[in-house]
This record gives C-alpha cells, structure tokens and sequence, in this order.
C-alpha cells in the first residue's frame, strides 16, 4: 500500500538509501536534516525528493500529513520536529526498523564489523548480482559497481551492512539485530564508538547479541584471525565455518602477493585449492575481506568462477581507498579510516603498493569521544610515513565535547611517523602535502567526511593550479 514517509536525517548514507528505495517502492518521500552535505544532497535532489537542511517542526506540515516517520540514529533525542511528530501521534521507527520490516520475506545476509564492512558487503552484493540473482543491498557508502548505496533488487537475496551503532535516539539496539540475518559475516572485533559502548567488553556484548540471535538454520561466516570473533564463536547455535589467512581456519587465504594494481592470494578450503584470486583492493585486510565474499557467495550457490570474476572486477566503495588521481608521478588516495586499526592498514597497504616510494599522510580524527578514548593507539598508526599532518577533529555529534582532546593532543602521540604536525584547513594540508611530495610518492587523505574534499585540492596542488 503506499504511504507517505518523512525521512528524519534523510541526508545520511543508510537513511537517505532508505528514502530512495521507499520511493521507487512507490511512497511519497520527505524528509529533512541539518548539516548535510554531498554526495547524499545531490543524489536526494536529483532524485525530485524534496526534502530540506533544516529541522523543524513545521517540515510535518509542510508536505501532507505522513503516515510513518523514520528516524535516522543521527538525530539527537532533543531534536524538534522529532518532538513534534511524537506530540501528533505519528508512527515513528528507526532507518534499521524499516529495512527489517521491509525485507522479513528475503534471505537476508548481514555483514557485521568494526572494520571492512562496506567493502565485504558490497563485494558479496555485487557478486550475486554478476551471478544473475539481482539482490537487494543495503550500504554505508556508494559503492561504485553497484551505482549507489542501496537497492531493493528483484531477488532472493538481501545484503545489509551490519552497523553496531544505536538504531535511534530511542532505541538503544545494535542496527544489525533488526536485520534479523539469515546468513551473518562477522570480520572482526575491535573496540569503538566509545560514545555508546564505555568499555571493550560492553562493545563486545552487542556482537554477542548477534551470534546469539541466530538459529541452527543459520549460517555463520566467521574471522578465524580475529581474536574476538573468536571467542564468540561458542555463542551462536549457527552453523561455522571460518575463513583467514593465518592458518587453522575452513577457508583460507595463502601467499598473499602485493601487484601493480592490485593483488593475489591462493584459496584452500578442505584441505585443497580452489583457486587463485585477483582483486584490484590493497591490503591483507582486504584479501581476508575478499576470501569472506567468496565462501559466502559459493556457500549461496555461485559458481567459483562467476565469484572470481566478480572479485577481479570490484571496484570498491567510494572513499575506501580510493585513486582519485595522480599528478607529477604522485597518487592521491582518499580513504574512510577513523580508527587507528584502520589507519594502520590503510597505511600499510599503501606502503607496501607504492613502494620503495614514501607514503605521506593527512588524517582528520572523528569525534572527541572517539579521539580520546583511543588516543594511545593512534601512536603508532602511523610508523613508516615521511609526513604526518593531523587536521581539526571532526566533532560530528559531539560539538558539546570540545576542547576535551585536540589534533595537537593526537599529533604529539604519534610516533614513527616522520616529520609529524598539524593543519587548520584543508587548503594548508593540501599545499604542504604537494609541497613536500616527490615523484613515487604517495598521499594518503584519511577523514569521514572528506575534508574539504582535500584529496582534490592536493591533486590540484600538484598539478600547480589554485587550491580553492
């Protein structure tokens, strides 16, 4: 039946999915936030979905009357037009809610994480797709092959990023548990988002929940490698298998080799080789990741050889260690990183791609909870950098938080990461980042939001024109 829906924190990558998906299901779409900023803006306008940056209660009658409001879990408790639409009476769910409510008839395959959930989702999305089967997907980012973040598809299956985080202001759940998962990946475990989860062990708890909700019809997926997804594994009624590269796991990854554009790893399940796989991703995480999309696709009955093509083909996800271009023999890469596990690997994948060139880096730390809390291992995130530059911490939801940790607090921890300082903008990163670069060089532009777009401005920088 089709309903009008208003979007709250419509700009957000999972919510304004949500919307774009409700509205090609036939729904009127709405919707509103504060602060959003592109790619999303441009994607919700170009889709004629009106909507507006600003909250406020007069949005709900702006449009007609909605039947259903859904909330992103951006929106603070406090927020006004939330307010509102509880006063009215409205129906009120959370983004993870609706996609639960809207899939319960799909197999639906939930990838859940710290690190690498973006990427190891969209590659099993996009596998299926290439084997003919038309899923429906649910992402943290765009995700080039796929054309867009999310999309209800026509078959069978549906792919979901698993996110830890809160479902809504009023709703304190896991997103992933609403997902209900038929089939779950879990790659790793590693203590964040320390605004909600105060300790490792409370951080653990909401993926024990995970494995715990699953039944003997399940199935999963499981980081043999990863120390704290092993020790959930005696929780889940599920069926296991394992994948890894370091040995003792069902599925395993050997003889990972670092190429030009890429790399290659062997595949052994059972004791035998099933094959070699190519990918145009960086990184040993990233070959863990890859050995995860292909056990589960082949496990979905895929064809070995549709699920190699589908993985030598994968692009990635925007801004997962992303080229976006290379100038005066230099390459500019943007990455998502945040955590300092994250840091580490993009870092390390970059070293080991572009060397004996130097890898120069510029990290934007997000939110002073997250910053503080982890600070120590943010030292040596960043070991074998020839320049280290830290920009102003991206406060998010946090601007209440300011001044408890600074960029200068975090650049006077690092060490081993060759000359190391701080920036005010991303101007200033980009001209001392080109200023500094030597042909072979790579500039690694770590941030979630972008920075200003500073991988742009750097690429500018070298090429000698304005910054901007």
């Amino acid at each position: 039946m089709r309903m009008r829906i208003h979007f709250l924190g419509i700009g957000g990558y999972a919510v304004s999915g949500l919307a774009l998906v409700a509205k090609s299901l036939g729904d009127d779409v709405t919707g509103s936030d504060e602060d959003a900023y592109p790619p999303t803006t441009e994607i919700l306008t170009n889709a004629k979905i009106p909507w507006v940056n600003r909250h406020d209660p007069k949005n709900l009658t702006k449009w007609p009357r909605p039947d259903l409001v859904v909330q992103g879990n951006q929106v603070r408790a406090d927020n006004p037009e939330a307010a509102a639409a509880r006063e009215m009476g409205l129906r009120i769910v959370s983004e993870a809610e609706y996609w639960g409510e809207l899939t319960r008839d799909r197999t639906r395959i939930v990838v859940a994480g710290s690190h690498g959930k973006t990427t190891t989702a969209g590659l099993i999305a996009w596998i299926l797709k290439m084997a003919g089967r038309n899923p429906g997907f649910r992402l943290g980012a765009t995700v080039r092959d796929l054309g867009g973040a999310a999309d209800w598809g026509g078959g069978r299956e549906f792919v979901f990023e698993g996110d830890e985080y809160t479902s809504a202001s009023f709703d304190p759940r896991p997103k992933f548990l609403h997902f209900a998962p038929n089939i779950a990946v879990l790659l790793n475990v590693d203590w964040d988002h320390p605004d909600v989860f105060p300790d490792p062990a409370a951080y653990e708890l909401a993926f024990r929940q995970l494995v715990e909700s699953l039944g003997p019809e399940d199935r999963l997926f499981a980081c043999h490698d990863d120390a704290g997804v092993r020790r959930l594994l005696s929780r889940t009624r599920a069926s296991v298998e394992t994948y890894g590269l370091k040995g003792g796991a069902d599925w395993q990854g050997r003889d990972v080799q670092t190429e030009t554009n890429g790399m290659r790893f062997t595949a052994w399940h059972g004791g035998k080789v099933i094959a070699v796989v190519e990918t145009q991703l960086a990184g040993a995480h990233n070959a863990a990741n890859a050995l995860a999309a292909l056990a589960t696709t082949v496990r979905l009955g895929v064809p070995v050889a549709t699920a190699l093509q589908g993985i030598v083909r994968f692009q990635g996800a925007g801004r997962r260690f992303e080229i976006r271009g290379r100038a005066r023999q230099v390459t500019v890469i943007d990455d998502y990183a945040h955590h300092p596990s994250e840091v580490r690997a993009t870092l390390r994948a970059a070293q080991e791609r572009f060397g004996p060139g130097r890898v120069l880096a510029l990290f934007v730390p997000h939110t002073f909870s997250r910053t503080l809390s982890l600070l120590d291992g943010y030292a040596d995130a960043f070991a074998g950098c020839a320049l280290t530059l830290i920009g102003p911490i991206e406060p998010a939801r946090e601007r209440h938080l300011a001044h408890t940790v600074s960029a200068e607090d975090l650049a006077r921890q690092v060490r081993d990461g060759g000359e190391v300082g701080t920036v005010a903008s991303a101007r200033d990163a980009a001209t001392r980042l080109a200023t500094a670069a030597r042909p072979g060089d790579a500039i690694v532009c770590m941030s979630v939001r972008g920075f200003d777009d500073v991988a742009a401005k750097t690429l500018r920088a070298l090429q000698g024109s304005a910054v901007g």
